[in-house]
């Protein structure tokens, strides 16, 4: 803590005034009094610890996700912040428990999860499935809250593939003798895992980012992305033209926020608490349209 005081002026003698040597020993005496205040003020300073006139940081959330993976999470280059429907979601689950918010991105998925789950984050959000098979596998190294967004699969391929689905509903019959692009560890693999197999396996190319993923089916790496919906759509309609969404596969997935094993912290209430708030007073709502009507 800085102090500020002002300069020192001199002292000059009026007319009248008895000469500076008469007044000597009274200076001495003001000094000595002020000396003795100065040290009271230090020693009760040293006693209760300057640092305790500060006011403490706020605690952190550290809080898991894997971009981009829009429109739920992703890097603004402007802000140089994340954004996303998720990242609304900690935010206020940040705000309900009055600590700042840390957000810390992983290029891989199954890296995110992995994290969470050996308690090196206190939650994850990014879109992770917590329903089905892939949950019931997931829900035996971390907890979830409640869920919060339901989903469905998605193909995404270039304009012009020579590829359509009935009634835009594609399944196992559709996607066979094709090349199909997955994001490792999710649920997009785990279909794939499930409906293709055989020698039909060499056809699925695997990725631990979905940058490259996107990249590798616009320079025809492969033939179609298979991706939830949400992230299918915003993908299609950031190309400039050059993707689109073929159609959707209905898997009916269910999001959830993930923290470490056992719930360490005690979130999984909080998180709780803070979801069934918003759906009631209608901004869960507002973030839907907010990220999901552009």
């Amino acid at each position: 803590m800085v102090i500020y005081g002002g300069a020192h002026r001199g002292v000059m003698a009026q007319p009248g005034a008895p000469p500076p040597e008469a007044v000597r020993g009274g200076v001495g005496k003001t000094v000595f009094i002020v000396t003795v205040i100065i040290v009271a003020i230090i020693a009760f300073l040293g006693g209760i610890g300057v640092s305790s006139l500060i006011a403490p940081a706020r605690a952190r959330l550290t809080v898991g996700t894997n971009a981009p993976f829009p429109p739920f999470e992703s890097y603004n280059d402007t802000t140089g912040q994340f954004v996303g429907f998720d990242i609304d979601i900690a935010k206020l689950v940040a705000d309900r428990l009055g600590r700042d918010l840390v957000v810390r991105n992983f290029n891989s998925f199954d890296l995110l999860l992995t994290t969470v789950g050996q308690g090196g984050l206190d939650m994850a959000v990014s879109a992770i499935t917590m329903s089905g098979s892939k949950g019931a596998e997931r829900n035996a190294t971390m907890d979830f809250s409640n869920w919060y967004y339901s989903a469905d699969q998605a193909i995404v391929m270039r304009t012009g593939t020579n590829f359509t689905c009935p009634s835009g509903v594609c399944g196992q019959a559709q996607v066979l003798h094709h090349t199909i692009g997955v994001q490792s560890g999710t649920t997009s693999e785990g279909w794939v895992d499930t409906y293709i197999t055989g020698n039909q396996t060499e056809r699925i190319f695997r990725y631990a980012d979905v940058v490259d993923e996107i990249n590798a089916l616009k320079s025809s790496v492969y033939t179609l992305m298979i991706i939830d919906e949400g992230p299918a759509k915003a993908i299609a309609t950031g190309s400039a033209g050059a993707l689109v969404v073929a159609g959707k596969i209905l898997t009916g997935e269910l999001y959830g926020v993930a923290v470490p094993n056992n719930d360490p912290k005690a979130l999984v209430p909080v998180i709780n608490s803070v979801l069934a708030e918003i759906k009631a007073d209608g901004r869960y709502d507002q973030l839907i349209t907010k990220w999901f009507t552009r």
